[in-house]
């Protein structure tokens, strides 16, 4: 296949999805809600950015200190930022890992990329995890009907939830899995070592971090909301921004710069519960806009000069002997 066919396949797609999401709303209601924008609100989403980000480094970090040694403070914000900027401009951030590995020479390029596997994974799992209790009570309270649709997706969080909860408290068995599976192709039984070195205990700090970033970047969204509609009520705000990344999370995203899940899923939650659809489509590319572009702005000056061809022994030899 021409290289060139899935960046236009992508392209197409994304297109595609965000004309589906402009039809469904009224753009002059979205214009409307951002005139009107109350500053405070957009102050306090602003000011949370740094804890956001200060959050994830904080965590990518002990993660990667549990099985190697911690990277200093500037290289680890620059790894941080080049992330970011890479990851920006690819499909579902996978770019996140090379900017991340490409920042940190001399360091095993295996360890780095798993550190933030394992990372994301937390997120994951904290993010259905609470998406799913927000599913199930709104179920339970008979906001959303017992339909098949709706316990087909409460099924399939609690299957996510259940493998990555396995995964983070026992480690060693999702190495295992891995040996198990691509047996010696790339070495992955010997670099899967970070996993068989991770403990429960090691994790808990991480898990902790991960909980308290989620509430910082749902509470980021919550404040977009308001600032957009102030008389707009807590708890289907709250409900509706939780499911919104309880969806985000669970639907792979195809698209370029990562856009249309999100916004969609706002759309479709918050019409579903009585809110403005065009104040969620509002609050979510204010939020792109926020989490997402700032940063990889922020981050340019860190790509240059990065070694992307080329390895060290550092590269492919094991970052420690397992115990």
């Amino acid at each position: 296949m021409p290289r060139w066919v899935r960046p236009l396949g992508q392209a197409a797609l994304t297109i595609g999805v965000l004309a589906a999401i402009v039809a469904a709303v009224d753009l002059s209601a979205v214009a409307e809600a951002v005139r009107r924008a109350r500053w405070p609100w957009l102050c306090l989403a602003v000011a949370l950015l740094p804890v956001n980000v200060g959050l994830d480094g904080w965590v990518w970090g002990r993660l990667l200190g549990a099985v190697d040694e911690q990277l200093p403070p500037g290289q680890l914000a620059r790894a941080l930022l080049c992330g970011f900027t890479l990851g920006f401009w690819t499909p579902v951030r996978v770019g996140e890992f090379a900017g991340r590995v490409w920042s940190v020479p001399g360091r095993n390029r295996w360890v780095l990329s798993l550190s933030v596997v394992a990372q994301r994974m937390l997120d994951m799992g904290v993010g259905v995890g609470v998406g799913l209790l927000l599913l199930g009570g709104t179920l339970y309270a008979g906001t959303l009907p017992l339909s098949t649709g709706w316990l087909l997706a409460a099924a399939l969080g609690a299957g996510t939830v259940a493998v990555l909860a396995a995964a983070v408290l026992v480690p060693r068995r999702l190495s295992a899995l891995g040996s198990a599976l691509f047996g010696e192709t790339l070495s992955l039984p010997t670099q899967s070592s970070f996993f068989r070195r991770l403990t429960p205990v090691a994790l808990l700090p991480a898990l902790g971090g991960t909980v308290v970033r989620y509430f910082v970047f749902t509470g980021q969204f919550a404040g977009l909301v308001w600032a957009l509609s102030a008389e707009a009520p807590v708890a289907p705000v709250a409900t509706a921004v939780g499911l919104t990344f309880y969806a985000k999370y669970l639907i792979p995203s195809l698209t370029l710069l990562d856009l249309g899940i999100r916004e969609g899923g706002a759309v479709f939650f918050f019409s579903l519960l009585g809110l403005s659809p065009a104040v969620g489509l509002a609050a979510s590319l204010l939020l792109f806009t926020l989490n997402t572009l700032l940063p990889a702005v922020v981050g340019l000056p860190t790509i240059r000069g990065l070694t992307v061809l080329g390895s060290t022994a550092e590269d492919t030899a094991p970052a420690g002997a397992d115990s």
